[in-house]
């Protein structure tokens, strides 16, 4: 199965209906507006897998309802991804975003602060559009998942940015994976799945197993990424290597190094503590060797292997009865292509 010809397919859907509920460009009325457009649309085309919208599509299909009943849903995860990578990308002083500059490197940080909070306005707006297409109860019922999943995610970067402003070095893994379940697991796997569910008529059992399902393949994704992050190729992945280790992140590579490393300990800390911009990219280079010596990077991966096969096997023994068999086993193959793409 061609999984990038997948999301490609799902990604172009998505990408159709964003001129709905983002302004044209050339319909600004001022110099001013048309850069707040342009920077709208900024993030949306610079492509993306757009895993969550194709999530949201691939769920409602399962369950035998109609995608395009689903989109409006779908557009809203992608208008969430990009406003909270803008605001991400400015916390984590990252300087790209998908092989270019971040939006705030490009036109500061008060105006891409500014642009994001637009693109939250367009995703409530995109989400409202459901109340005519899928009838009151069930716009309702998503929008209080998706208010649910925001919480949650801003809940897990009040954790990450409390640990890097203090300091911490001593977060444990069960720390980690409760971080990252706030920040990224439901809104990757959880929420996505739930939701399509919701729109193609998903029982509440169906929709707490789909959210069990969802939390383990978002621990893959997130764990995924962290690695690539360290050892992928930095034109396919489309951000710097070695960008989290710039920016001082916990990740479960860097818990299980510092767990390891006892004799390089204070060396890596040393490292590790200092600002983004006085970190030399021999420093990043060196930690990133001492985590392949302990077998962090390696570790990590198959935690995040580990973690893909659980939700794949509990979703594969679940799912059995539903009527949209390829859609299901498109999401099955999914939660495995989390652990074994590169980018």
């Amino acid at each position: 199965m061609d999984f990038l010809a997948i999301l490609k397919q799902k990604s172009d859907l998505v990408e159709k209906e964003l001129p709905k509920f983002l302004p044209p460009i050339d319909s600004a009325t001022t110099p001013e507006l048309k850069e707040y457009y342009e920077m709208f649309w900024d993030y949306p085309l610079r492509g993306g897998k757009r895993l969550r919208p194709a999530f949201c599509l691939l769920s409602c299909e399962m369950f035998g309802g109609n995608q395009q009943e689903a989109l409006p849903t779908a557009v809203a995860f992608d208008l969430f991804q990009h406003w909270v990578l803008v605001h991400d990308d400015i916390e984590d002083g990252s300087d790209l975003r998908r092989g270019k500059p971040c939006l705030h490197k490009i036109y500061g940080i008060e105006k891409a602060l500014n642009a994001g909070d637009g693109l939250h306005v367009k995703m409530w707006e995109a989400l409202l559009a459901n109340k005519a297409i899928i009838g009151p109860t069930k716009a309702q019922k998503i929008m209080q998942e998706f208010g649910h999943q925001l919480g949650l995610t801003v809940e897990g970067q009040a954790i990450e940015i409390n640990w890097n402003m203090g300091g911490r070095w001593d977060v444990t893994e069960k720390e980690y994976l409760n971080m990252i379940e706030h920040k990224t697991a439901h809104y990757t796997g959880s929420t996505p799945l739930r939701l399509g569910a919701i729109v193609g008529g998903a029982k509440a059992r169906e929709l707490e197993i789909l959210r069990k399902v969802g939390l383990k393949a978002g621990y893959a994704f997130q764990i995924q990424d962290d690695a690539l992050n360290l050892a992928g190729d930095e034109k396919a992945y489309g951000k710097e290597i070695g960008g989290d280790i710039y920016e001082g992140k916990r990740t479960l590579m860097m818990i299980h190094l510092l767990a390891h490393a006892k004799k390089e300990k204070a060396r890596i800390l040393e490292i590790m503590n200092k600002p983004r911009s006085q970190k030399t990219p021999e420093e990043v280079r060196e930690v990133i060797e001492l985590m392949n010596k302990y077998g962090s990077v390696e570790y990590a991966k198959e935690r995040a292997r580990k973690y893909a096969m659980e939700a794949k096997e509990l979703f594969d023994k679940k799912f059995t009865h539903v009527p949209g068999k390829e859609a299901r086993d498109t999401i099955s193959g999914l939660v495995e292509y989390f652990v074994t793409r590169e980018k």
